[in-house]
């Protein structure tokens, strides 16, 4: 049951830091998250977002709008969870993308219909859990779903993008709000989520645990970056043909040699 609702700082402090929007915009480019549990509707966005994107095919497409949603969802919502101590409602029908008035969709927000929350003070532990079936169990696994089912891309590369805005969260963002919440609990947050059992994602597995393992020192990258187990694709929509920092890709030949003095 949902007790609460943002109050108009923390409202303002989500849309300042995570992308979350307080206006509603019935511009058509906005889709519902509803809508994407529909193949039809699913099918007619991303040809949309593929011509938006230059994107040379749906797959494409379909890995670089899922970066963007990752983080539309996960960003407000654990933000919430962890530095707010409050659960958003992010049932799909109950969530709506919607273009940025100044970047459009490019750098899309997140509308909620409705700012509910509920205080997890009490019983932290039982209500992550419950927060997690909430995000993933019922909305990102299904949306996922849609997304394979009608692109053909590898799951896998939706988590992995999933899972890199979870650890830019809690590895870098948060620990610029240590005035509202302490680095033990940033921690204790994020080592629940990933040790969360199979259940709170509605598959056989946590599809996220596996994307966490120890950063790297590369050639192009200071301070060491994590490389990815799966490629993003994001070199097919960059004029430069180039590659993110921490693409498997381009890894050989980048990592630095351990003998060198250099």
């Amino acid at each position: 049951m949902i007790f609460d609702t943002l109050t108009p700082k923390q409202l303002l402090f989500l849309e300042e830091n995570y992308r979350l929007s307080s206006e509603y915009s019935s511009e058509e480019q906005s889709i519902s998250s509803e809508d994407l549990l529909t193949l039809s509707k699913t099918e007619k966005f991303m040809d949309e977002v593929r011509e938006l994107l230059g994107a040379p095919n749906s797959l494409v497409a379909a890995s670089q709008f899922s970066k963007k949603y990752a983080f539309l969802l996960t960003a407000p919502f654990f933000s919430s969870l962890t530095v707010l101590n409050q659960l958003l409602d992010v049932r799909p029908d109950n969530c709506r993308v919607q273009p940025d008035s100044e970047h459009g969709m490019m750098r899309p927000v997140l509308y909620l219909h409705d700012t509910n929350t509920r205080d997890i003070s009490s019983h932290r532990e039982q209500e992550l859990y419950i927060g997690l079936e909430s995000i993933f169990r019922d909305h990102l696994t299904p949306v996922w779903g849609r997304l394979t089912e009608f692109t053909s891309i590898p799951s896998p590369i939706l988590w992995e993008n999933t899972a890199v805005y979870l650890f830019w969260l809690y590895e870098t963002s948060f620990s610029n709000h240590l005035d509202l919440v302490s680095a033990e609990r940033i921690a204790e947050d994020l080592e629940m989520i990933l040790e969360a059992p199979a259940e709170c994602f509605g598959l056989n597995e946590n599809p996220l645990k596996k994307f966490r393992h120890a950063k790297q020192t590369l050639l192009k990258s200071e301070p060491p970056v994590r490389v990815r187990k799966t490629c993003c694709l994001y070199y097919e929509v960059n004029p430069e043909r180039a590659f993110c920092k921490n693409c498997p890709r381009c890894l050989s030949g980048y990592a630095k040699d351990p003998k060198s003095t250099e």
